[in-house]
């Protein structure tokens, strides 16, 4: 017989200012709005910072904090060993039993993590070829124990949608990192005003996400809870390593094959290609997960649900991004001027990357609502090797150019049939994944030759965007002005109850309210 001991806790009941409310429509509306406010306003002052420090500090200083936050980065994404989502899946009887265990094992294995990364930082910050970054990684291993403290109240957060809480507790972070930095770079701090006022902003962070109180958990420890909880969360501690590793692996490739001017063109026109997955996947992945997890406590067809949920994100997300790559030169151009020209060439086939990237994080959050972590685990090792074969050989072919096509036949060739056969052990059945992405595809063909056409016809470089942009775009409001209309409906608190909503809305409406939407 197993013993279990567990520690004295608190209540887990939540308080009675926790109690969802009952207006779907204001729900829904406020769940994505806040996502979408913590987005944009954390990528704007994350850029406004940057203008600011970069006349603050100088360049090396920079480079130092760089290698720390690759440390802290690669540290970070196995600080909890991935226990904490498992609050956002699991039935309230399994949080209630967890959670306590939960805390003890965030908090120690953070704490853990953030001794030894302390106490390796010149040995880590050699190995990286920056030996003055050793202070800095020592500062920032700080905010692990801090950020393992906040974990399980951000958990339950996200399993109640309470996304207007987690855009206060982001915004401490900004506010406080920000002011911190100017006036500790204006003292002569150098990286480490950059370090200190990170710590200083995770510290704010954890203070008011357990001011919260979501559910007063305790410390506690059961060994029959630990065990299931680490079998599901250490394939997705893995998981985030490996990911971390393939969303950077390919700098690696580039600066060794091409140079370092070559890697700042690549590294620019990543970055670009990414503004479709860091805006629209960001509030998508905000829902999917605790919505996924949802559907499946109240025992809906979870394939079915999924299928609906894909084809919207493809509908939604494909056009952008095939409008991106048509406009891939002029833009580049436009806004970072003709130096930068060439790293247009790497945007076309990134930005198909793109696309496929979010309906591949959104087939991994299913996978994890359905408590398949090892699979999630297992399909991100094909891709990392894939990646490092491909672009090695698409750069010896076609250079930047290469290197952009060898991350879309990854992703499309390889990643994503890669899923669909995990995806159709689960229940999916292949036709349906097909028939979802299709009309997606169809529109972005439709929106990426209406905006050809556009800039076609335009007489300047500014006018060209515009008109290649607007044509693009209005393709994609084409296909999904059922989206839009439902979304304006919420937001307005009016939506028809004649008509159901779009699967994307119906994926929030049962993540916030805990019944299938009407």
């Amino acid at each position: 017989m197993t013993t279990t001991v567990t520690t004295t806790t608190a209540t887990a009941t939540i308080p009675a200012d926790e109690e969802l409310p009952a207006a779907v429509g204001v729900l829904v509306g406020r769940s994505v709005a806040w996502s979408a406010l913590d987005v944009g306003v954390g990528r704007l002052a994350q850029f406004a910072q940057g203008v600011v420090v970069a006349r603050l500090l100088a360049p090396e200083a920079f480079g130092v904090f760089a290698v720390a936050l690759v440390v802290h980065a690669i540290v970070i994404n196995v600080s909890e060993l991935g226990v904490s989502a498992a609050l956002v899946r699991d039935q309230d009887d399994e949080v209630e039993r967890g959670a306590p265990t939960v805390v003890t094992i965030a908090v120690l294995s953070s704490s853990v993590l953030g001794a030894a990364m302390a106490l390796t930082a010149p040995a880590l910050a050699s190995g990286l070829g920056a030996p003055g970054a050793a202070g800095a990684v020592a500062v920032l291993a700080i905010s692990l124990p801090l950020a393992g403290l906040s974990a399980v109240p951000a958990a339950l957060l996200r399993r109640r949608f309470r996304m207007d809480r987690l855009f206060v507790a982001n915004l401490a972070n900004i506010t406080v990192t920000g002011v911190l930095i100017i006036f500790l770079a204006i003292a002569g701090w150098g990286p480490m005003a950059l370090a200190w006022s990170w710590v200083a902003g995770q510290l704010l962070t954890t203070i008011v996400l357990l001011g919260y109180r979501a559910g007063r958990f305790r410390p506690g420890w059961d060994r029959v809870e630990a065990r299931r909880l680490l079998r599901f969360g250490l394939p997705l501690a893995g998981a985030n390593i490996v990911v971390f590793v393939v969303l950077n692996v390919d700098y690696v490739v580039v600066g060794r094959m091409l140079g370092a001017t070559a890697l700042g063109l690549y590294v620019l026109a990543f970055n670009i290609s990414g503004w479709p997955v860091t805006v629209f996947g960001s509030v998508i992945r905000s829902v999917s997960l605790p919505g996924f997890a949802r559907l499946r406590l109240d025992g809906e067809v979870m394939a079915d649900r999924f299928v609906e949920v894909l084809a919207s994100v493809a509908r939604f997300t494909i056009p952008i991004c095939f409008l991106l790559g048509v406009l891939a030169s002029q833009l580049v151009v436009l806004v970072y001027g003709d130096q930068w020209a060439e790293a247009s060439a790497a945007l076309v086939g990134l930005s198909i990357m793109g696309a496929s990237r979010l309906m591949i994080e959104l087939a991994a959050d299913y996978l994890v609502s359905l408590g398949r972590t090892r699979a999630v685990l297992v399909l991100q090792l094909p891709w990392l090797v894939a990646l490092v074969v491909a672009l090695t050989i698409g750069i010896e072919r076609a250079g930047l150019a290469g290197a952009g096509a060898a991350q879309a036949f990854v992703a499309v060739v390889i990643m994503l049939p890669a899923y669909a056969v995990v995806l159709t052990r689960s229940g999916v059945r292949p036709t349906a994944l097909v028939r979802a992405v299709m009309p997606g595809i169809a529109w972005g063909g439709a929106a990426a030759v209406a905006a050809a056409i556009a800039t076609r016809l335009a007489s300047s470089l500014p006018l060209a965007v515009a008109a290649g942009a607007t044509a693009g775009l209005a393709v994609a409001a084409v296909a999904n002005r059922s989206l839009l209309r439902t979304v304006f409906e919420h937001l307005a608190g009016r939506r028809s109850a004649r008509r159901a909503p779009d699967p994307l809305v119906f994926l929030a409406d049962v993540g916030q309210t805990g019944r299938s939407a009407p």
